[in-house]
């Protein structure tokens, strides 16, 4: 008897203990996040101008994620001088301003970090 009642709470409670508590998909098919990693330096994953950025933070064991660019998204150093787009490749070090909430994110501009 005492085992059934067991087996009962862990089906219970197995749902609560293996909810997932990351929002869902975006249209880009990776995880999105609520909060903006505002001055966060993060790397390039992949990019493609004027529709999304990939990046992996500089966190330890974090996951890439993908961000939608804003169509009149700028691109700059750390002094705020534009730069050109292409100069954004995988591995390049940046942190985004981000504008928005939920599935409405947006990524407004692009910073360079130089390395130090």
């Amino acid at each position: 008897m005492k085992l059934k009642i067991i087996a009962i709470a862990c089906v219970a409670i197995a749902p609560f203990a293996l909810a997932q508590t990351g929002s869902g998909p975006t249209s880009t098919g990776e995880r999105d996040i609520a909060a903006a990693p505002t001055g966060e330096i993060s790397y390039v994953n992949e990019f493609t101008p004027g529709k999304s950025i990939k990046i992996t933070r500089a966190s330890v064991g974090t996951q890439p994620v993908v961000y939608r660019l804003a169509p009149n998204a700028r691109y700059v150093n750390e002094a705020g001088a534009p730069i050109d787009p292409s100069d954004i490749q995988p591995g390049t070090r940046v942190w985004l301003a981000i504008t928005g909430t939920g599935p409405g994110l947006t990524v407004d501009r692009v910073v360079v970090v130089a390395p130090k």
